[in-house]
């Protein structure tokens, strides 16, 4: 007798499971759909080239941390990989017609051109170092930022290069 309740109890819980988890994939399946076609237009096309942009940009901005304080890498190899993503961000801008993610991409822009007239600076290139700063704040400025000022933008970017650098992955953040 005894088996037979713990039988009964076992296929039970199995059917209510599969029940369970086909009604959960059908009605998923119908959801997944459902946005899918919400974004099947161009406003949806516009969210996802920004999306697409501003991960590339996330990631490449943690990248950037990391190997701007690996001692192995020197000052041109720095500055090789900061003008990549800031290739990468002029031309995904070009891409993108969102006012919001347009901003975030010049703020992206803007930090980036810090981290390089940083490398110049450590580097002893004290000219470069002050255009890059003042092409940074004229980015920044135009991206509605209140405080641009050198010492401020040097203080972010290190804030950044700290928080980022502990990630080993992509980790939320700023």
């Amino acid at each position: 007798m005894l088996k037979k309740v713990l039988l009964f109890v076992m296929v039970l819980f199995a059917g209510a499971g599969l029940g369970l988890f086909a009604g959960w994939k059908l009605s998923s399946s119908s959801e997944l759909l459902r946005e899918w076609r919400s974004f099947d237009n161009p406003e949806g096309h516009d969210f996802f080239k920004a999306y697409d942009l501003m991960a590339r940009l996330e990631m490449a901005d943690m990248g950037s941390a990391t190997r701007l304080q690996n001692p192995v890498d020197g000052p041109d190899r720095r500055r090789e990989y900061l003008n990549l993503i800031l290739e990468a961000a002029k031309t995904g801008r070009a891409q993108v017609t969102d006012p919001a993610a347009l901003t975030l991409v010049d703020v992206e822009m803007g930090i980036t051109y810090v981290r390089l007239a940083m490398v110049e600076q450590a580097a002893g290139n004290l000219a470069a170092s002050q255009t890059l700063i003042q092409r940074a704040q004229a980015i920044l400025k135009e991206a509605g930022w209140k405080d641009y000022s050198e010492v401020h933008l040097k203080e972010l970017v290190q804030a950044l290069n700290k928080q980022d650098s502990l990630c080993d992955s992509p980790c939320g953040g700023h």
